[in-house]
This record gives C-alpha cells, structure tokens and sequence, in this order.
C-alpha cells in the first residue's frame, strides 16, 4: 500500500516528469534505453494501480504527438534526421507528460484561466529551452515560434486536460 501511495503522489509525478524532461531532452537517443522503459513501467505502475486511465494516458500523447508532427510537416520544427515525423525521445516525453496532467499538473486543468495561460506561456518556454539545449530547431524566426507555439497551446492545453477529467470537461463547456 505503501509503494502504490508512494507512485500515486504529486511529489512522485513531477519528479519522475522532470527526470525524463531532461533525459528525454538532453540525452534524447542515447538514453532511449534507460527512458523508454523507465516511462512504459511507471505508466503501466499508474495504470495497474489504478491512478490513470490508460485513455488519459494515450489520447492527450496522441494530440501532443500529432501537434508536434504538424509544426514538423509545415517545417516549423527540425529534429534533424529521424526515420518518423517527431523522434521516439518526443513522443516518450508525451507519454510522460500525459502522466502529469490527472497527478502533479491537475491543479493547472482546475481553472480554465490558468490552464489557458499556462498554454500560452509555460509550454513555450519549454520548447524554447529544448531548442536552446539542440533538440529541435525552429526554422522560422525564433519570436515568431514561440509565438506560434503559445497560441497553439493557449487552445489545445485545455484540450489535453479536457480528454483527462470530467470536473474539466464539464467546467470548459459551461
């Protein structure tokens, strides 16, 4: 009981997230080995345990996914040689991050105001330090970027939380 309070904490999610944001991003192939299974187990962990649901878990990865694969096609987003759209380190960050949106992360989903400026400006300035530590390089001008990344997750962060929790959905809506 012990262990499944211990992975069901916020403390717990924000940590892990943190450590794979920065293996994921720093070490992005070369320790692909280490982070995806570290993702795949403490997903499976919240899901055993019944923490998340594993819908909460793959449909906000796959809007994230598919996002990141947009701005890639319309040659916003380089990622250098990669055989898929995004690399396999980015769509392992997704899963991790879908892990933080009903645990450390929920509060933000709680109010539509907060979700939407977090969208606007917390996801961008995460690129941006992705993009400063070369996993990914904007085409375009940078300010011009992280712009358009912050409109585009001012609107699809509170999608992401919309897809993971009802209180959200029904808050959204009204």
């Amino acid at each position: 009981m012990k262990l499944q309070a211990a992975f069901s904490s916020k403390l717990c999610n924000i940590i892990f997230f943190n450590l794979m944001w920065v293996g994921l991003v720093i070490g992005r192939e070369s320790l692909l080995g280490l982070t995806v299974p570290m993702v795949l187990i403490y997903s499976a962990i919240l899901v055993f345990i019944e923490t998340i649901k594993i819908q909460q878990l793959l449909v906000p990865a796959a809007l994230g996914i598919t996002i990141d694969s947009i701005l890639t096609v319309f040659g916003i987003f380089d990622f250098g040689d990669t055989t898929l759209l995004i690399p396999l380190w980015l769509v392992t960050l997704w899963i991790a991050f879908s892990t933080t949106l009903t645990q450390s992360l929920k509060f933000i989903g709680n109010n539509w105001l907060v979700t939407v400026t977090s969208g606007a400006v917390v996801l961008p300035f995460n690129y941006a330090v992705g993009e400063r530590l070369g996993a990914v390089t904007f085409t375009e001008n940078y300010f011009l970027t992280v712009f358009i990344i912050g409109i585009i997750w001012s609107v699809c962060l509170p999608l992401l939380f919309a897809t993971t929790d009802e209180s959200f959905k029904k808050k959204f809506a009204a």
